[in-house]
């Protein structure tokens, strides 16, 4: 039958779900690109720039009422939580200054809706794991009695096999997290219709996540692996499907997403219902601390700058994948990267045990 494979976060003892259990059968689907929005973290908002052509006083005294110091108007937008953050965008239009106060506290809000698994332990784990077969250095002290070893016969819960392969107590549904921080939002116009064009740009601009993206390399998107410090541009991601990037994502069915999910597998046993035969059953990067951010992040934010020499490993992993592509669907490649006979699948073989999955898969 072949292995199953389960995505966890493992400080979370969280799972998702992916489209097909099989390696093989997701890999090279669209579904990865979910793993994005687990781990993107949206660019934080600008110092907002008041403008009098704009019709912004800079006197302060226009606050009336909220003419108060700093740190009470700050403690004033802190009162706001998910339940009425509506209310604190609302608040924050009403003045230039609320707004360069507000803005901090809504992305604070926002921020766990779109990206819940940042810089958390992930790993894609095949259900013929031996429990004794880990990663090396993922497990801290305190989580080795859970997760290490394998259940036994007769475990009240009736899972078998790998304590790390049983290790989610949740499934995430990653679709409704940010449907619930947009459900917040969506009868705005209803309520408010008298807002101008210009009014709903700063309103959307303040309601909505920034995954934007300037063109600038200093500024560009990457998936970073904290635990090693080394990162992969989207860049050259998007090289290998000559498609365009549009902030952190890039081809639906080769990204960011894709690209991590090559190297976070691992398991007792080879088999993945692939014609790739490389060591993607024991990936470099399983179990490891995941963010995606952007370039500049790693010498402007605390806990990137703590990890100092951060190496840029592109290269080396999108040649991994390249030949991963190769194998098994050449057909999504940029044209100057096919094979020249552009033959279905490599010379190589799939494993035995494997031969039925991938003949059914490539048929469907």
């Amino acid at each position: 039958m072949g292995q199953y494979w389960k995505l966890i976060n493992i400080d979370r003892r969280q799972g998702l779900r992916l489209g097909a259990a099989k390696l093989g059968e997701s890999l090279f689907w669209d579904d990865p690109n979910r793993i994005i929005w687990m781990l993107a973290m949206p660019r934080k908002p600008k110092p907002y720039q008041r403008s009098p052509e704009r019709g912004h006083s800079k006197d302060t005294r226009d606050l009336g009422a909220l003419n108060l110091p700093f740190d009470i108007l700050l403690l004033i937008f802190q009162q706001f939580d998910y339940d009425n953050i509506v209310d604190a965008v609302y608040l924050a239009l009403t003045n230039s200054f609320l707004r360069a106060i507000g803005q901090n506290h809504i992305y604070d809000v926002m921020f766990p809706f779109f990206c819940p698994w940042y810089l958390e332990r992930v790993i894609c784990v095949g259900d013929y794991l031996k429990g004794n077969d880990l990663p090396p250095d993922i497990l801290k002290e305190d989580e080795k009695a859970e997760l290490e070893g394998d259940l036994p016969h007769d475990d009240e819960s009736g899972e078998h096999g790998a304590r790390l392969y049983n290790a989610n107590d949740t499934w995430f549904n990653d679709s409704a997290a940010q449907s619930f921080w947009r459900e917040k939002f969506m009868n705005r116009n209803r309520k408010t219709p008298r807002m101008s064009r210009a009014e709903r740009a700063e309103f959307d601009a303040l309601a909505e996540p920034d995954f934007s993206w300037d063109g600038r390399p200093e500024t560009e998107w990457i998936l970073c692996n904290w635990t090693r410090a080394e990162y992969v541009r989207v860049s050259g991601v998007a090289a290998l499907t000559d498609s365009p990037c549009k902030g952190p994502w890039t081809n639906k069915c080769l990204g960011l997403g894709h690209v991590l999910l090559t190297q976070i597998c691992w398991s007792s046993d080879p088999s993945a219902s692939m014609y790739y035969q490389g060591p993607i059953t024991r990936g470099a990067w399983a179990g490891h601390y995941f963010a995606i951010t952007t370039v500049d992040q790693l010498t402007e934010h605390p806990e990137f700058k703590a990890k100092k020499d951060w190496t840029d490993v592109t290269e080396k992993v999108t040649k991994q994948v390249l030949e991963i592509w190769r194998a098994d669907w050449p057909e999504g490649l940029a044209k100057h990267l096919k094979p020249e006979d552009q033959p279905g699948v490599s010379d190589g073989t799939a494993s035995h045990t494997e031969e039925e999955d991938v003949e059914d898969w490539k048929t469907t």
